[in-house]
C-alpha cells in the first residue's frame, strides 16, 4: 500500500506501528472498559515527538515534508490500536494546537504550544454547544469586551479532552447578531477562575476518549489570548483547520477498519466448524474480500485528500468525501467482522464488538454524513 510513498513516510509509519503493537494494543481493551484517558501513553507519544508532526522544527515540531499525510498515518495507526485513545491524541495534535500555532502570539506559543508538542500539556478545542452543533452560527457562548480583555459566559458540549486539558481554544461570539462573522477564538487556561467541567460524558463508543461538558462563568480572558489579527471572523479561520480534521477523522475510520479486518481474518483461520477452518468456506472468503475492498478504497482516498492538503490545494470536497467514504465503509466493515465472529462477536472478551461500537464515531464526530454531503453539494453548485 505504501510502496509508492517516499522513505520519510514509510519510516514514519514503521516506527509508529511498532509502538502501537507494543504499547497501545495490549492496553486497548482495558482502556475501553475503564473509559480511562491514559496520561502515560499520551506523554510517551509526546516524548517520541509525534505531536509535532504538522509543525516546524523551530517550535519543537518535526519539520516533515509531508506533514498532513504523516499526521493522517498517525491517526490511522493509533486507531488501529484504540480509536478512543487516537481520537483524543489527534484532536490535541491538530486543531487544539494548530489554532495557537497559526494565530497565537510568541508568548502563547512558548507557554502552551511548545510544551503541548512535548506532551507536557494537553489541549482541547471547544465549539459545540447543547443547542448548536452543525449549526455553528447558533453559538451562544458570549465574549463580552472589558478592560484588558474579555469575559466569557456559556456552555460547551462534546469537547474532546475536556476534563484533562490544560488549555482550551473556545469559540465565542463577540457579536451574536453577526452569526459566524461575529465568532472569535479565545485561548482559555483551565486554571482560570470561573471555568469548570460540568460533567464527564459517558459514551458507548470511543470510551477512552475524554469527552466533557464545559461551563464558563465570567471567565476573564486577556486581550492577547484572543487568537487572530482582528475582532470578528476568527471562526472562519478555524474552519480551515476543521476542514483538514475531516481527513484525520477518515483516517481514524481506516485504522479501526484495519483492526476489524485483521481480527476477522485471524479468527477465520482459527475457528473450526464442520471439520475445517471457517475461512475455507466461500461465504466467509467473499465477506473478507468485500471488507478488504472497502478498506483499501477508504485508505487510498483518505491518503489522496491528505496529499492534496500537503500540496496546498483545495480540499473542501475531498475532505468531506474522505470522511463519508471511510466512515461509512468502516461501519459496514465492522458489521461484517462481527458477523464472522458469530456469537463470540457479542462477547466483550473479543474485540469485534469494540470495533463496531467505535465505528459510529467517524460518521458523527466532526460533522455527520448528511452535513458532509451538504458541503459537497454546495461545492458542485447546489
Amino acid at each position: 500500500m505504501l510502496e509508492h510513498l517516499n522513505e520519510e513516510v514509510t519510516e514514519f509509519r514503521s516506527h509508529l506501528a511498532r509502538w502501537v503493537d507494543e504499547r497501545l494494543i495490549p492496553q486497548a481493551e482495558e482502556l475501553d472498559r475503564s473509559g480511562y484517558f491514559s496520561h502515560e501513553l499520551f506523554r510517551e507519544l509526546g516524548e517520541l515527538g509525534y505531536y509535532g508532526v504538522m509543525y516546524p522544527e523551530e517550535i519543537g515540531g518535526s519539520g516533515l515534508k509531508h506533514p498532513y499525510l504523516c499526521f493522517t498515518i498517525l491517526c490511522e495507526e493509533l486507531a488501529r490500536g484504540s480509536m478512543g485513545f487516537a481520537a483524543g491524541v489527534c484532536m490535541h495534535g491538530s486543531t487544539a494546537t494548530h489554532t495557537i500555532h497559526q494565530w497565537g502570539n510568541a508568548a502563547l506559543k512558548e507557554k502552551y504550544l511548545v510544551p503541548a508538542l512535548r506532551g507536557e500539556k494537553i489541549g482541547a478545542f471547544a465549539i459545540t454547544e447543547p443547542n448548536a452543533g452543525s449549526d455553528a452560527a447558533s453559538l451562544r457562548t458570549k465574549a463580552t469586551p472589558v478592560d484588558g480583555g474579555y469575559v466569557l459566559n456559556g456552555t460547551k458540549m462534546f469537547t474532546s479532552n475536556g476534563t484533562v486539558a490544560d488549555f482550551i481554544t473556545v469559540c465565542a461570539s463577540t457579536d451574536l447578531s453577526k452569526g459566524l462573522k461575529g465568532v472569535d477564538l479565545f485561548l482559555v487556561d483551565t486554571q482560570s477562575k470561573g471555568f469548570s467541567v460540568g460533567r464527564k460524558l459517558d459514551k458507548f463508543a470511543i470510551r477512552s476518549s475524554d469527552t466533557a461538558e464545559l461551563v464558563f462563568e465570567d471567565v476573564f480572558v486577556p486581550d492577547d489570548h484572543r487568537l487572530g489579527d482582528s475582532v470578528g471572523g476568527g471562526f472562519l479561520n478555524a474552519y480551515k483547520s476543521l476542514t483538514v480534521d475531516r481527513i484525520f477523522t477518515a483516517a481514524l475510520a481506516v485504522g479501526n477498519a484495519q483492526a476489524a479486518y485483521d481480527a476477522a481474518v485471524k479468527y477465520s483461520r482459527e475457528r473450526t466448524q464442520f471439520g475445517q477452518n471457517i475461512g475455507k468456506f466461500q461465504a466467509i472468503q467473499f465477506r473478507l474480500v468485500d471488507m478488504l475492498t472497502k478498506l483499501e478504497q477508504s485508505r487510498l482516498y483518505t491518503y489522496h485528500a491528505a496529499s492534496l492538503a500537503d500540496r496546498g490545494l483545495s480540499i473542501t470536497s475531498e475532505a468531506a468525501i474522505a470522511k463519508i467514504v471511510a466512515g461509512e465503509s468502516c461501519n459496514a466493515l465492522c458489521h461484517e467482522a462481527l458477523s464472522i465472529f458469530g456469537g463470540y462477536g457479542l462477547m466483550n472478551e473479543y474485540p469485534a464488538q469494540r470495533f463496531l461500537r467505535d465505528s459510529y464515531f467517524p460518521m458523527i464526530g466532526g460533522g455527520t454524513g448528511d452535513i458532509m454531503r451538504l458541503i459537497v453539494a454546495r461545492q458542485i453548485g447546489f
